[in-house]
């Protein structure tokens, strides 16, 4: 699928938007991580892989999921995270595991499960990039599975459910009109309306 000019735009938009955000929450997992440990600071992980839903739930397009993220990590990266270029490379791996949710239903389902399980493969695909470039010794097997675990739950919740609050709160202003959820939508509320006619 073709890509149009206003599609493209929205998704830097947004994904620069975003970038700004991993930014900020990544300043401010400073601080939280200082205080509960590194464990405990990973309910945060979700807001990190909200870029890849919100614009794939948009657009609607194979490889905007990914695309996202990557350019939301690239934002992160090139106004100073403090994780270096590890913000982009984790970023790769996130962006992988997201696509792979629409992916795994061809791009035609968009709804709460499929955004929720792009947060969730964003998360496992996350942890695969920690454990090789970490090395698979650094994490003990239970704080591996205690980390992974409230990753996916964060991915779920602040990346996937998050995103779709997000997107339905926009679309109410009208402001995604010309976009494929929007599209998608009218089509269902016509369909709903002609079956109702009968």
């Amino acid at each position: 699928m073709t890509w149009k000019m206003k599609e493209i735009v929205l998704a830097v938009i947004l994904s620069v938007i975003c970038g700004v955000i991993y930014l900020g929450w990544s300043t401010l997992w400073i601080p939280i991580s200082a205080v509960i440990g590194p464990v405990g600071a990973s309910f945060m992980f979700g807001i990190w892989v909200i870029a890849s839903p919100i614009v794939a739930y948009i657009i609607r397009k194979p490889g905007a999921a990914f695309v996202a993220e990557v350019t939301a990590a690239a934002v992160e990266l090139f106004t100073g995270s403090h994780f270096g270029l590890a913000a982009l490379l984790v970023g790769l791996f996130q962006g992988i595991g997201s696509e792979i949710a629409f992916a795994i239903f061809r791009y035609k389902r968009y709804n709460l499960f499929t955004l929720m399980l792009s947060g969730a493969l964003a998360a496992v695909f996350g942890m695969i990039y920690n454990l090789l470039a970490k090395g698979f010794g650094y994490y003990s097997t239970e704080v591996l599975l205690t980390t992974l675990g409230i990753h996916i739950i964060s991915g779920m919740i602040l990346g996937g459910w998050l995103a779709k609050v997000v997107v339905d709160t926009l679309a109410k202003t009208g402001v995604l009109e010309q976009y494929a959820i929007m599209k998608e939508k009218r089509k269902k509320e016509d369909a709903n309306g002609h079956v109702s006619g009968l």
